[in-house]
């Protein structure tokens, strides 16, 4: 297929399907992407703001789609396949966004169809997300590397085996919340030294997305670049001794933990 000719659906355009619809838009002409939302009017106004088409509803919005994003909530996802799995071309294929709900369960709801489930995370909205990927046997490769293709523009994409999903889910997905946490304590920090509070977070979130960036392009192991911080007898090694002291990553492990057993229990059947 030639990916710039491939029409796609969107069923729901809020904050994570509306960060992929416009990653897309990029790649294919916003023209060939329809949405839904939750009201017509809510989906009139995001195509209004980004060029693509709105559907009155999720059977007309998926009846010409190649490919139909499920951006709903785990609990939604089976009544928006019933809803649609009749409407759909013989060689459509779903993309699943929903956290913790498996290729076999859609596939179980929506019959033999080609199934790629995705697990994105927010950075996706500034182009900077990671998304894995993962896709039924039957599923082609064409298929696989099109939508790779598609949402190339939203971040990082990795293809991964579904069993690892939803580690992907706890690391990833709910990552940029433990990043979050991270910036406000170091930009407390900040402001307790006298950094004026604005600053303070740009002063926190600057260093965090460089040192982010370092690692990713340097080659060197995350050990030897926090080996390459801490001088000897210098003030870095007294942080990361504090921060050891205090459980830091322990708590960051847990925290993923608890993330990962979550989606876990969303996975299975109700």
């Amino acid at each position: 297929m030639d990916i710039s000719s491939a029409k796609i659906a969107c069923i729901g355009c809020g904050v994570m399907g509306g960060a992929l619809v416009k990653a897309m838009a990029k790649v294919v002409s916003a023209s060939n992407i329809t949405v839904t939302a939750a009201s017509y009017n809510e989906a009139v106004d995001f195509a209004t703001a980004t060029g693509v088409k709105a559907a009155y509803n999720n059977k007309e919005a998926v009846k010409d789609a190649d490919f139909v994003f499920l951006a709903v909530k785990p609990a939604y996802v089976a009544s928006v396949l019933s809803e649609i799995k009749d409407a759909l071309k013989e060689n459509a294929v779903y993309v699943s966004m929903a956290a913790g709900v498996k290729t076999a369960s859609i596939a179980e709801m929506a019959g033999e169809r080609k199934i790629i489930r995705i697990m994105p995370n927010i950075p996706a909205t500034v182009g900077e997300g990671m998304i894995a990927l993962t896709a039924t046997a039957n599923t082609e490769k064409d298929d696989i590397e099109a939508v790779k293709t598609l949402l190339s523009k939203a971040g990082r994409v990795d293809e991964v085996k579904e069993n690892l999903m939803d580690g992907v889910t706890a690391v990833s997905g709910s990552g940029p919340a433990y990043a979050f946490l991270f910036i406000e304590a170091l930009a407390d920090a900040a402001v307790r030294f006298g950094i004026p509070r604005k600053s303070a977070y740009v002063y926190a979130a600057q260093t965090l997305k460089g040192a982010s960036e370092l690692f990713l392009q340097d080659g060197r192991s995350v050990s030897e670049l926090k080996d390459a911080v801490c001088s000897p007898a210098g003030t870095t090694i007294e942080g990361v001794i504090a921060l050891e002291e205090g459980g830091f990553r322990a708590s960051v492990i847990n925290a993923a933990t608890a993330a990962f057993e979550k989606s876990v229990e969303l996975g299975q059947p109700s």
